[in-house]
Protein backbone atom coordinates (compact mmCIF):
# COMPACT_ATOMS: atom_id res chain seq x y z
CA UNK A 1 0.00 0.00 0.00
CA UNK A 2 1.37 3.41 -0.97
CA UNK A 3 1.97 5.92 1.83
CA UNK A 4 1.21 9.51 0.83
CA UNK A 5 1.56 12.81 2.72
CA UNK A 6 -0.88 15.62 2.06
CA UNK A 7 0.54 18.79 0.59
CA UNK A 8 -0.51 21.99 2.36
CA UNK A 9 -0.75 25.45 0.83
CA UNK A 10 -0.22 28.12 3.55
CA UNK A 11 0.04 31.02 1.10
CA UNK A 12 -3.37 30.11 -0.34
CA UNK A 13 -4.99 30.46 3.09
CA UNK A 14 -3.11 33.67 3.87
CA UNK A 15 -4.18 35.18 0.54
CA UNK A 16 -7.85 34.51 1.29
CA UNK A 17 -7.63 36.00 4.78
CA UNK A 18 -6.02 39.18 3.45
CA UNK A 19 -8.83 39.58 0.95
CA UNK A 20 -11.45 39.18 3.70
CA UNK A 21 -9.66 41.97 5.57
CA UNK A 22 -10.10 44.31 2.61
CA UNK A 23 -13.75 43.32 2.14
CA UNK A 24 -14.79 44.09 5.72
CA UNK A 25 -12.38 46.90 6.66
CA UNK A 26 -12.05 49.62 4.05
CA UNK A 27 -9.40 51.46 6.08
CA UNK A 28 -7.07 48.45 5.59
CA UNK A 29 -7.72 48.06 1.84
CA UNK A 30 -4.51 49.71 0.64
CA UNK A 31 -2.38 47.68 3.08
CA UNK A 32 -4.32 44.52 2.27
CA UNK A 33 -3.91 44.88 -1.51
CA UNK A 34 -0.17 45.47 -1.13
CA UNK A 35 0.14 42.42 1.13
CA UNK A 36 -1.87 40.34 -1.32
CA UNK A 37 0.50 41.19 -4.17
CA UNK A 38 3.47 40.13 -2.02
CA UNK A 39 1.79 36.88 -0.94
CA UNK A 40 0.70 36.24 -4.54
CA UNK A 41 4.33 36.42 -5.64
CA UNK A 42 5.36 34.06 -2.84
CA UNK A 43 2.51 31.69 -3.72
CA UNK A 44 3.57 31.68 -7.37
CA UNK A 45 7.16 30.88 -6.40
CA UNK A 46 6.51 28.18 -3.78
CA UNK A 47 3.08 26.74 -4.60
CA UNK A 48 2.14 27.62 -8.15
CA UNK A 49 -1.53 28.30 -8.88
CA UNK A 50 -4.46 25.95 -8.49
CA UNK A 51 -8.06 25.91 -9.67
CA UNK A 52 -9.18 28.00 -6.67
CA UNK A 53 -7.23 31.02 -7.98
CA UNK A 54 -10.10 31.74 -10.40
CA UNK A 55 -12.42 32.43 -7.46
CA UNK A 56 -9.78 34.52 -5.73
CA UNK A 57 -9.41 36.68 -8.87
CA UNK A 58 -13.21 36.98 -9.14
CA UNK A 59 -13.55 37.97 -5.49
CA UNK A 60 -10.79 40.57 -5.84
CA UNK A 61 -12.46 42.05 -8.92
CA UNK A 62 -15.84 42.23 -7.18
CA UNK A 63 -14.24 43.82 -4.13
CA UNK A 64 -12.62 46.53 -6.27
CA UNK A 65 -16.04 47.13 -7.86
CA UNK A 66 -17.53 47.53 -4.32
CA UNK A 67 -19.79 44.49 -4.74
CA UNK A 68 -19.13 43.26 -1.22
CA UNK A 69 -21.73 40.50 -0.96
CA UNK A 70 -20.77 38.90 -4.28
CA UNK A 71 -17.10 39.26 -3.40
CA UNK A 72 -17.72 37.44 -0.11
CA UNK A 73 -19.54 34.61 -1.93
CA UNK A 74 -16.58 34.22 -4.30
CA UNK A 75 -14.05 34.16 -1.44
CA UNK A 76 -16.12 31.52 0.38
CA UNK A 77 -15.93 29.37 -2.79
CA UNK A 78 -12.19 30.05 -2.86
CA UNK A 79 -11.81 28.79 0.72
CA UNK A 80 -14.03 25.78 -0.03
CA UNK A 81 -11.82 24.72 -2.94
CA UNK A 82 -8.65 25.43 -0.96
CA UNK A 83 -9.92 22.96 1.64
CA UNK A 84 -11.40 20.48 -0.83
CA UNK A 85 -8.61 20.15 -3.38
CA UNK A 86 -6.22 17.82 -1.57
CA UNK A 87 -2.98 17.04 -3.34
CA UNK A 88 -0.07 14.93 -2.16
CA UNK A 89 3.69 15.06 -2.13
CA UNK A 90 5.34 12.51 -4.39
CA UNK A 91 6.15 9.54 -2.11
CA UNK A 92 9.31 9.26 -0.07
CA UNK A 93 10.66 6.53 2.17
CA UNK A 94 12.37 3.23 1.58
CA UNK A 95 15.84 2.88 0.12
CA UNK A 96 17.27 5.87 -1.80
CA UNK A 97 16.90 6.12 -5.57
CA UNK A 98 19.36 7.63 -8.02
CA UNK A 99 18.27 9.60 -11.07
CA UNK A 100 19.95 10.49 -14.35
CA UNK A 101 18.42 12.96 -16.78
CA UNK A 102 19.98 12.63 -20.22
CA UNK A 103 19.63 15.32 -22.87
CA UNK A 104 22.15 15.64 -25.65
CA UNK A 105 25.56 14.09 -25.02
CA UNK A 106 25.35 10.36 -25.72
CA UNK A 107 21.79 10.84 -26.99
CA UNK A 108 23.09 12.84 -29.94
CA UNK A 109 23.82 9.47 -31.55
CA UNK A 110 20.23 8.30 -30.97
CA UNK A 111 17.93 10.60 -32.97
CA UNK A 112 14.72 8.98 -31.70
CA UNK A 113 15.52 9.75 -28.02
CA UNK A 114 15.38 13.52 -27.36
CA UNK A 115 15.56 13.06 -23.57
CA UNK A 116 15.58 10.18 -21.10
CA UNK A 117 15.23 9.68 -17.35
CA UNK A 118 16.90 6.73 -15.62
CA UNK A 119 15.99 5.53 -12.11
CA UNK A 120 18.16 3.07 -10.17
CA UNK A 121 18.94 1.92 -6.59
CA UNK A 122 21.43 4.33 -5.04
CA UNK A 123 24.15 3.93 -2.43
CA UNK A 124 23.02 5.18 0.99
CA UNK A 125 26.51 6.46 1.84
CA UNK A 126 26.84 8.38 -1.42
CA UNK A 127 23.35 9.89 -1.05
CA UNK A 128 24.28 11.34 2.35
CA UNK A 129 26.62 13.70 0.48
CA UNK A 130 23.99 14.81 -2.04
CA UNK A 131 20.95 17.04 -2.16
CA UNK A 132 17.68 15.18 -2.65
CA UNK A 133 15.08 16.27 -5.18
CA UNK A 134 14.57 16.66 -8.91
CA UNK A 135 11.91 18.77 -10.62
CA UNK A 136 8.96 16.64 -11.70
CA UNK A 137 8.27 18.76 -14.76
CA UNK A 138 10.80 20.22 -17.16
CA UNK A 139 8.70 20.19 -20.35
CA UNK A 140 7.97 23.82 -21.26
CA UNK A 141 4.89 23.19 -23.43
CA UNK A 142 3.17 20.74 -21.06
CA UNK A 143 0.05 22.95 -20.84
CA UNK A 144 -0.42 22.59 -24.60
CA UNK A 145 -0.07 18.80 -24.32
CA UNK A 146 -2.80 18.69 -21.65
CA UNK A 147 -5.05 20.99 -23.66
CA UNK A 148 -4.64 18.84 -26.78
CA UNK A 149 -5.46 15.72 -24.80
CA UNK A 150 -8.63 17.30 -23.38
CA UNK A 151 -9.75 18.29 -26.88
CA UNK A 152 -9.30 14.67 -27.99
CA UNK A 153 -12.03 13.59 -25.58
CA UNK A 154 -14.87 14.79 -27.79
CA UNK A 155 -17.51 13.08 -25.64
CA UNK A 156 -16.45 14.88 -22.46
CA UNK A 157 -19.28 17.22 -21.48
CA UNK A 158 -17.20 19.74 -19.52
CA UNK A 159 -14.80 21.71 -21.70
CA UNK A 160 -11.80 23.39 -20.14
CA UNK A 161 -10.15 26.60 -21.41
CA UNK A 162 -6.44 26.65 -22.22
CA UNK A 163 -5.87 29.17 -19.40
CA UNK A 164 -6.93 26.46 -16.94
CA UNK A 165 -4.06 24.23 -18.06
CA UNK A 166 -1.58 27.12 -17.92
CA UNK A 167 -2.54 27.65 -14.28
CA UNK A 168 -2.35 23.93 -13.51
CA UNK A 169 1.12 23.61 -15.02
CA UNK A 170 2.42 26.42 -12.81
CA UNK A 171 1.79 24.10 -9.85
CA UNK A 172 3.39 21.05 -11.51
CA UNK A 173 6.74 22.83 -11.67
CA UNK A 174 6.74 23.01 -7.85
CA UNK A 175 6.74 19.26 -7.27
CA UNK A 176 9.97 17.45 -6.55
CA UNK A 177 10.73 13.77 -7.08
CA UNK A 178 12.52 12.26 -4.08
CA UNK A 179 15.61 11.05 -5.94
CA UNK A 180 19.34 11.80 -5.86
CA UNK A 181 20.71 13.13 -9.12
CA UNK A 182 23.85 11.34 -10.39
CA UNK A 183 24.18 9.27 -7.20
CA UNK A 184 26.37 6.18 -7.14
CA UNK A 185 24.54 2.94 -7.87
CA UNK A 186 24.01 0.46 -5.00
CA UNK A 187 25.52 -2.89 -6.00
CA UNK A 188 23.83 -4.64 -3.04
CA UNK A 189 20.80 -5.03 -5.33
CA UNK A 190 22.85 -6.66 -8.08
CA UNK A 191 23.96 -10.17 -8.85
CA UNK A 192 27.70 -9.78 -8.27
CA UNK A 193 30.85 -11.67 -9.18
CA UNK A 194 34.52 -10.75 -8.76
CA UNK A 195 34.46 -7.57 -10.84
CA UNK A 196 30.92 -7.49 -12.23
CA UNK A 197 27.51 -6.31 -10.95
CA UNK A 198 24.44 -7.30 -13.02
CA UNK A 199 21.09 -5.52 -12.71
CA UNK A 200 17.67 -6.35 -14.14
CA UNK A 201 16.51 -3.56 -16.46
CA UNK A 202 13.07 -2.16 -17.34
CA UNK A 203 12.12 0.16 -20.20
CA UNK A 204 9.03 2.26 -19.39
CA UNK A 205 7.10 3.85 -22.28
CA UNK A 206 4.88 6.76 -21.21
CA UNK A 207 1.46 7.61 -22.60
CA UNK A 208 0.45 10.44 -24.90
CA UNK A 209 0.74 13.90 -23.28
CA UNK A 210 3.12 12.68 -20.58
CA UNK A 211 6.90 12.97 -20.22
CA UNK A 212 9.91 10.96 -19.06
CA UNK A 213 9.40 11.80 -15.36
CA UNK A 214 5.60 11.56 -15.48
CA UNK A 215 5.67 8.02 -14.00
CA UNK A 216 8.14 8.70 -11.21
CA UNK A 217 6.08 6.79 -8.60
CA UNK A 218 6.25 3.55 -10.60
CA UNK A 219 9.85 4.08 -11.75
CA UNK A 220 11.08 5.00 -8.28
CA UNK A 221 9.33 2.00 -6.70
CA UNK A 222 10.86 -0.38 -9.25
CA UNK A 223 14.30 1.11 -8.60
CA UNK A 224 13.80 0.43 -4.89
CA UNK A 225 13.17 -3.20 -5.82
CA UNK A 226 16.60 -3.32 -7.47
CA UNK A 227 15.75 -2.61 -11.13
CA UNK A 228 17.29 0.02 -13.38
CA UNK A 229 14.44 1.82 -15.17
CA UNK A 230 14.93 3.64 -18.49
CA UNK A 231 12.14 6.11 -19.38
CA UNK A 232 12.63 7.72 -22.81
CA UNK A 233 10.79 10.88 -23.84
CA UNK A 234 8.37 10.42 -26.73
CA UNK A 235 7.84 13.60 -28.77
CA UNK A 236 4.70 13.44 -30.93
CA UNK A 237 1.52 15.24 -31.89
CA UNK A 238 -1.17 14.45 -29.33
CA UNK A 239 -4.25 15.40 -31.30
CA UNK A 240 -5.37 13.25 -34.17
CA UNK A 241 -5.90 15.40 -37.26
CA UNK A 242 -8.05 12.80 -39.04
CA UNK A 243 -11.80 12.42 -38.64
CA UNK A 244 -12.67 8.85 -39.61
CA UNK A 245 -11.80 5.92 -37.38
CA UNK A 246 -9.72 4.27 -40.10
CA UNK A 247 -7.71 7.44 -40.81
CA UNK A 248 -7.29 7.83 -37.05
CA UNK A 249 -5.96 4.30 -36.83
CA UNK A 250 -3.46 4.73 -39.67
CA UNK A 251 -2.20 8.00 -38.19
CA UNK A 252 -1.49 6.33 -34.84
CA UNK A 253 0.25 3.44 -36.59
CA UNK A 254 2.80 5.91 -38.00
CA UNK A 255 3.33 7.37 -34.52
CA UNK A 256 3.69 3.86 -33.09
CA UNK A 257 6.47 3.11 -35.55
CA UNK A 258 8.44 6.10 -34.23
CA UNK A 259 7.90 4.91 -30.64
CA UNK A 260 9.11 1.41 -31.56
CA UNK A 261 12.27 2.96 -33.00
CA UNK A 262 12.72 4.93 -29.76
CA UNK A 263 12.54 1.78 -27.64
CA UNK A 264 14.90 -0.04 -29.99
CA UNK A 265 17.46 2.73 -29.56
CA UNK A 266 17.05 2.53 -25.78
CA UNK A 267 17.81 -1.19 -26.09
CA UNK A 268 20.87 -0.30 -28.20
CA UNK A 269 22.13 1.72 -25.23
CA UNK A 270 21.31 -1.06 -22.75
CA UNK A 271 23.09 -3.68 -24.88
CA UNK A 272 26.16 -1.48 -25.35
CA UNK A 273 28.12 -2.81 -22.36
CA UNK A 274 30.77 -0.08 -22.45
CA UNK A 275 28.22 2.74 -22.64
CA UNK A 276 25.99 1.13 -20.00
CA UNK A 277 28.90 0.80 -17.58
CA UNK A 278 29.87 4.46 -18.14
CA UNK A 279 26.35 5.58 -17.21
CA UNK A 280 26.66 3.94 -13.79
CA UNK A 281 30.31 4.38 -12.87
CA UNK A 282 31.35 2.43 -9.80
CA UNK A 283 34.83 2.34 -8.18
CA UNK A 284 34.86 -1.42 -7.61
CA UNK A 285 32.55 -3.09 -10.14
CA UNK A 286 31.69 -2.97 -13.80
CA UNK A 287 27.93 -2.38 -14.05
CA UNK A 288 26.15 -4.51 -16.60
CA UNK A 289 22.52 -5.43 -17.44
CA UNK A 290 21.25 -8.88 -16.64
CA UNK A 291 20.50 -9.78 -20.25
CA UNK A 292 18.07 -12.46 -19.11
CA UNK A 293 15.97 -9.89 -17.23
CA UNK A 294 15.18 -6.98 -19.52
CA UNK A 295 11.48 -6.09 -19.36
CA UNK A 296 9.15 -3.45 -20.77
CA UNK A 297 6.21 -1.55 -19.24
CA UNK A 298 3.91 0.84 -21.09
CA UNK A 299 0.84 2.94 -20.31
CA UNK A 300 -1.91 3.83 -22.80
CA UNK A 301 -0.16 4.46 -26.13
CA UNK A 302 2.98 3.37 -24.31
CA UNK A 303 1.06 0.10 -23.74
CA UNK A 304 0.61 -0.13 -27.52
CA UNK A 305 4.37 0.36 -27.81
CA UNK A 306 5.16 -2.32 -25.24
CA UNK A 307 2.72 -4.81 -26.84
CA UNK A 308 4.29 -4.30 -30.28
CA UNK A 309 7.82 -4.63 -28.88
CA UNK A 310 6.90 -7.82 -26.97
CA UNK A 311 5.97 -9.53 -30.24
CA UNK A 312 9.01 -8.55 -32.28
CA UNK A 313 11.98 -7.61 -30.09
CA UNK A 314 13.97 -10.59 -28.82
CA UNK A 315 16.16 -8.31 -26.70
CA UNK A 316 13.21 -7.97 -24.29
CA UNK A 317 13.83 -11.11 -22.25
CA UNK A 318 11.92 -10.62 -18.98
CA UNK A 319 8.26 -9.60 -19.02
CA UNK A 320 5.84 -7.22 -20.72
CA UNK A 321 3.41 -5.27 -18.53
CA UNK A 322 0.68 -3.10 -20.03
CA UNK A 323 -1.10 -0.34 -18.10
CA UNK A 324 -4.53 0.23 -19.68
CA UNK A 325 -3.15 -0.22 -23.21
CA UNK A 326 -4.71 1.14 -26.38
CA UNK A 327 -4.97 -1.82 -28.76
CA UNK A 328 -7.31 -0.61 -31.49
CA UNK A 329 -4.42 -0.04 -33.91
CA UNK A 330 -3.57 -3.76 -33.95
CA UNK A 331 -5.03 -6.41 -36.24
CA UNK A 332 -6.00 -9.59 -34.40
CA UNK A 333 -6.19 -12.14 -37.19
CA UNK A 334 -3.73 -14.87 -36.23
CA UNK A 335 -2.09 -16.53 -33.25
CA UNK A 336 0.53 -14.48 -31.41
CA UNK A 337 3.84 -16.11 -30.53
CA UNK A 338 5.28 -14.49 -27.41
CA UNK A 339 8.62 -15.37 -25.84
CA UNK A 340 7.92 -13.46 -22.60
CA UNK A 341 4.97 -13.44 -20.16
CA UNK A 342 2.39 -10.68 -20.67
CA UNK A 343 0.21 -8.92 -18.08
CA UNK A 344 -2.27 -6.08 -18.55
CA UNK A 345 -3.55 -4.00 -15.61
CA UNK A 346 -6.59 -2.07 -16.76
CA UNK A 347 -8.76 0.88 -15.76
CA UNK A 348 -12.50 0.59 -15.24
CA UNK A 349 -14.23 2.07 -18.27
CA UNK A 350 -12.05 4.68 -19.99
CA UNK A 351 -12.25 3.27 -23.50
CA UNK A 352 -15.90 2.24 -23.27
CA UNK A 353 -16.88 5.68 -21.93
CA UNK A 354 -14.91 7.90 -24.31
CA UNK A 355 -13.80 5.71 -27.22
CA UNK A 356 -16.41 2.98 -27.58
CA UNK A 357 -15.62 2.61 -31.31
CA UNK A 358 -12.24 1.14 -30.33
CA UNK A 359 -13.86 -1.88 -28.60
CA UNK A 360 -10.71 -1.95 -26.51
CA UNK A 361 -11.87 -4.43 -23.84
CA UNK A 362 -12.90 -6.88 -26.54
CA UNK A 363 -9.60 -6.44 -28.36
CA UNK A 364 -7.69 -6.88 -25.12
CA UNK A 365 -9.50 -10.13 -24.37
CA UNK A 366 -8.81 -11.35 -27.89
CA UNK A 367 -5.14 -10.41 -27.57
CA UNK A 368 -4.83 -12.81 -24.62
CA UNK A 369 -6.86 -15.52 -26.35
CA UNK A 370 -4.51 -15.41 -29.34
CA UNK A 371 -1.36 -16.00 -27.29
CA UNK A 372 -0.12 -19.37 -28.46
CA UNK A 373 1.88 -22.04 -26.68
CA UNK A 374 2.76 -22.79 -23.03
CA UNK A 375 3.48 -19.15 -22.28
CA UNK A 376 -0.26 -18.39 -22.43
CA UNK A 377 -0.54 -19.97 -18.96
CA UNK A 378 1.80 -17.32 -17.58
CA UNK A 379 -0.17 -14.27 -18.72
CA UNK A 380 -2.79 -12.26 -16.84
CA UNK A 381 -5.44 -9.66 -17.72
CA UNK A 382 -6.63 -7.75 -14.62
CA UNK A 383 -8.96 -4.81 -13.89
CA UNK A 384 -8.85 -2.46 -10.90
CA UNK A 385 -12.20 -1.09 -9.76
CA UNK A 386 -12.64 2.70 -9.97
CA UNK A 387 -9.23 2.92 -11.62
CA UNK A 388 -9.14 5.66 -14.23
CA UNK A 389 -6.91 5.94 -17.27
CA UNK A 390 -4.64 8.68 -15.89
CA UNK A 391 -4.28 6.91 -12.52
CA UNK A 392 -1.24 4.92 -13.68
CA UNK A 393 0.82 8.11 -13.93
CA UNK A 394 1.75 10.60 -11.17
CA UNK A 395 -1.23 12.85 -12.05
CA UNK A 396 -3.76 11.54 -9.45
CA UNK A 397 -1.21 12.21 -6.69
CA UNK A 398 0.07 15.67 -7.58
CA UNK A 399 -3.28 16.81 -9.03
CA UNK A 400 -5.55 14.81 -6.76
CA UNK A 401 -8.18 17.44 -6.01
CA UNK A 402 -8.53 18.76 -9.52
CA UNK A 403 -8.54 15.21 -10.91
CA UNK A 404 -11.60 14.40 -8.82
CA UNK A 405 -13.35 17.66 -9.64
CA UNK A 406 -12.85 17.21 -13.37
CA UNK A 407 -13.72 13.47 -13.24
CA UNK A 408 -10.23 12.45 -14.37
CA UNK A 409 -10.14 10.22 -11.28
CA UNK A 410 -12.80 8.56 -9.10
CA UNK A 411 -12.67 8.14 -5.32
CA UNK A 412 -9.55 10.30 -5.16
CA UNK A 413 -9.27 9.68 -1.40
CA UNK A 414 -8.45 6.02 -2.25
CA UNK A 415 -5.69 6.79 -4.74
CA UNK A 416 -3.09 5.32 -2.35
CA UNK A 417 -4.94 1.98 -2.41
CA UNK A 418 -5.28 1.74 -6.19
CA UNK A 419 -1.73 2.91 -6.79
CA UNK A 420 -0.49 0.45 -4.18
CA UNK A 421 -2.32 -2.30 -6.07
CA UNK A 422 -0.62 -1.34 -9.34
CA UNK A 423 2.81 -1.43 -7.73
CA UNK A 424 2.15 -4.76 -6.01
CA UNK A 425 0.79 -6.44 -9.16
CA UNK A 426 3.79 -5.17 -11.12
CA UNK A 427 6.21 -6.50 -8.51
CA UNK A 428 4.49 -9.91 -8.33
CA UNK A 429 4.42 -10.37 -12.09
CA UNK A 430 8.06 -9.39 -12.57
CA UNK A 431 9.05 -11.92 -9.91
CA UNK A 432 6.83 -14.67 -11.37
CA UNK A 433 8.21 -13.98 -14.84
CA UNK A 434 11.71 -14.36 -13.45
CA UNK A 435 10.76 -17.76 -12.02
CA UNK A 436 9.15 -18.73 -15.34
CA UNK A 437 12.36 -18.07 -17.24
CA UNK A 438 14.37 -20.06 -14.69
CA UNK A 439 12.12 -23.10 -14.95
CA UNK A 440 11.44 -22.78 -18.70
CA UNK A 441 8.04 -24.50 -18.69
CA UNK A 442 7.59 -26.82 -21.64
CA UNK A 443 3.97 -27.83 -21.11
CA UNK A 444 0.70 -26.11 -20.51
CA UNK A 445 -0.92 -26.31 -17.09
CA UNK A 446 -4.18 -28.25 -16.93
CA UNK A 447 -6.06 -25.34 -15.36
CA UNK A 448 -4.74 -22.63 -17.67
CA UNK A 449 -3.47 -19.60 -15.76
CA UNK A 450 -5.38 -20.45 -12.57
CA UNK A 451 -2.11 -21.15 -10.77
CA UNK A 452 -0.79 -17.67 -11.63
CA UNK A 453 -4.11 -16.15 -10.60
CA UNK A 454 -3.91 -18.01 -7.27
CA UNK A 455 -0.38 -16.68 -6.62
CA UNK A 456 -1.45 -13.12 -7.40
CA UNK A 457 -4.54 -13.31 -5.18
CA UNK A 458 -2.56 -14.78 -2.30
CA UNK A 459 0.01 -11.96 -2.39
CA UNK A 460 -2.67 -9.28 -2.84
CA UNK A 461 -4.68 -10.61 0.10
CA UNK A 462 -1.57 -10.59 2.27
CA UNK A 463 -1.11 -6.86 1.58
CA UNK A 464 -4.70 -5.63 1.23
CA UNK A 465 -6.82 -8.13 3.13
CA UNK A 466 -10.55 -7.76 2.53
CA UNK A 467 -9.97 -4.52 0.62
CA UNK A 468 -8.85 -6.56 -2.37
CA UNK A 469 -12.51 -7.46 -3.01
CA UNK A 470 -13.36 -3.84 -3.77
CA UNK A 471 -10.21 -3.26 -5.82
CA UNK A 472 -9.52 -6.27 -8.00
CA UNK A 473 -11.40 -8.22 -10.67
CA UNK A 474 -10.53 -10.38 -13.65
CA UNK A 475 -13.14 -9.30 -16.20
CA UNK A 476 -14.22 -6.00 -17.72
CA UNK A 477 -17.61 -4.69 -16.63
CA UNK A 478 -20.27 -5.62 -19.17
CA UNK A 479 -21.89 -2.75 -21.06
CA UNK A 480 -25.14 -1.70 -19.45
Amino acid sequence: MLILKKRYYPFSWLLGNLLILSIFYEEYQSLSYTSQMIVLLLKSHYEGFRLNIFFYALSLLLDVCRLKILSLVAIILYFYLTHKLNNYHLPDGGSPVGHLHLKGGILNDYKHIPEMAIYYPASIEDCKKRKKGFKWLKVKDYAKKMDDTAKKDVRRKRRVPYLFFKIVVSQFYKFMINVYENAQIDINFAETSTNLAKFSVIVLSHGLASHCDGYSVVARYLAQQGHIVFVPEHIENIRNIYLTNEENREYRKVQLLDRINTVKQVLDIIYNEKLFSELFKHPDKKIQPDFDQISIIGHSFGGSTAYAIAQTEKRITGACILYDPCLYIFDFEEKVKLHIPLMSINADDFYRRLYSFMENDERLEKAFQLIDGPISDHCANIYIKDQQHADFSDIPIIWNGESGLYSISKNVHEVHLRFGMILLLTKIFLEESKQYHKIKHNKQMINGNEELKSIILKEVERSFGAQRLKLLRWKAVQNE
